[in-house]
């Protein structure tokens, strides 16, 4: 079945031409909806889309069943993008930016608890064939272990704790799922070289593990609550995330001062921040070759304690690349 690219479910412009084209495409993405054929992510978001913003007759997008993941990644951006900081507002048709009312509040809520049920039940599967739910499943699992210790059974069985953790694990879940639609459209959008970068005379790749953790572990600090980890607030968007990995390292490269081979460690300044880049070998099952081993991006994170960097700033020479990037190579 053929799928739209990117850029023919971009919208151009707001032209008369534009809008014919767009609609085609709208009435295509309908008749497979109602014919439950397949959709990518891209599509799923362009047909809901067009949907909320019809003038005519097309129905509900709680009508089509491929509207399930757009609603509740609306959802979820609705209410824990200010992580539940109220008030909440929303886009309603023919009013614009509109503040969400309690009847709706609650029922907005009934409908994420349910999701986040039956998300713990997919994750708690322990042998995916789907290589997103695996690793993403494991480093969920992961995270609720870790609050089963904050929270052990005992204190649960007060009122206030009990509702500490079911919104805690709540988050936990639900961001899990946002992370899963977010990962796979990530993987649907880009070819499979995209997520390889030529660097130390190897090549580094940036897999379905390398952007869950990154993502899951470095990202949405409200969400993840852990003043262990720090998070990125500006430069590094997840969707773009292997691409400027590969601009930078490609930078890096070019004065030949770090070899992968010898080193798993690259600390580097972008825009005044200073990043640490962990590049491990690993060992991958690979279809049709078995078990291969790649150098993988392991982790990415930025430094922002003073010590660290006053770490960093004694034994390491900082090599300028550019006016924004820098690197930092052991003296």
């Amino acid at each position: 079945m053929k799928h739209y690219t990117v850029q023919e479910l971009n919208i151009k412009d707001g032209s008369e031409l534009e809008q014919i084209r767009t609609r085609k495409i709208f009435e295509d993405l309908k008749e497979k909806a109602v014919n439950k054929k397949v959709f990518l992510e891209r599509e799923k978001d362009f047909f809901y889309t067009g949907l909320k913003l019809s003038e005519l007759n097309d129905g509900q997008p709680e009508d089509f069943d491929v509207c399930k993941d757009p609603i509740f990644k609306e959802l979820y951006l609705t209410y824990f993008h200010s992580n539940l900081s109220e008030p909440f507002f929303k886009h309603k048709k023919g009013k614009g930016i509109v503040e969400v009312g309690h009847k709706e509040k609650v029922k907005d809520f009934k409908a994420l608890i349910n999701i986040s049920d039956i998300w713990e039940k997919e994750i708690m599967i322990q042998n995916h064939k789907n290589k997103i739910l695996q690793e993403l499943s494991i480093e969920t699992r992961r995270d609720l272990n870790k609050l089963d210790i904050k929270y052990p059974r005992l204190l649960r069985r007060f009122r206030k704790s009990q509702d500490e953790y079911r919104l805690k694990k709540d988050k936990i879940i639900l961001h899990s799922k946002f992370i899963y639609l977010l990962v796979k459209s990530v993987i649907e959008n880009n070819n499979a070289k995209d997520f390889q970068i030529p660097f130390s005379g190897e090549t580094v790749e940036f897999t379905v593990f390398s952007l869950i953790h990154i993502v899951s572990r470095h990202y949405a600090e409200p969400i993840k609550d852990n003043s262990d980890k720090t998070y990125h607030y500006e430069n590094f968007y997840p969707t773009e995330l292997h691409i400027d990995l590969n601009n930078i390292l490609l930078e890096i490269d070019k004065v030949n001062l770090i070899d992968i081979k010898e080193t798993d460690n690259i600390v580097f300044k972008f825009k005044n921040i200073v990043y640490q880049l962990y590049i491990q070998k690993k060992w991958e099952s690979r279809k049709g070759k078995g078990n291969v081993q790649i150098f993988r991006v392991q982790t990415f994170y930025p430094i922002y304690s003073k010590s660290k960097i006053n770490s960093i700033v004694a034994n390491y020479n900082e090599i300028e690349l550019n006016q924004e990037l820098s690197v930092y190579i052991p003296k």
